[in-house]
């Protein structure tokens, strides 16, 4: 992933997250506890967080990839897997 589009991804969690600068995002993923330093992604924050991705990146995700999406490491896998 080039460093232009790992920046805006970095900045997609940050925003919908309301995650800190300082917190590491290759911990963060959907169980995270919203009382850590990880942040808290519950149901509505990853349908905020799909429709971000599609919007930021031109793409549509189908329900299943949706599903398999829920840490900050396999989604980035997933956009460098398109090329992204």
């Amino acid at each position: 992933m080039n460093a232009d589009n790992l920046g805006r991804l970095d900045k997609i969690f940050r925003e919908v997250l309301s995650l800190p600068g300082d917190v590491d995002l290759d911990r963060v993923h959907q169980e995270s506890d919203p009382d850590t330093d990880e942040g808290g992604w519950d149901s509505l924050g990853h349908v905020t967080l799909m429709a971000a991705l599609e919007g930021e990146f031109g793409i549509t995700l189908d329900t299943s990839e949706m599903l398999e999406l829920t840490s900050y490491p396999a989604i980035r896998k997933f956009l460098e897997e398109k090329g992204l």
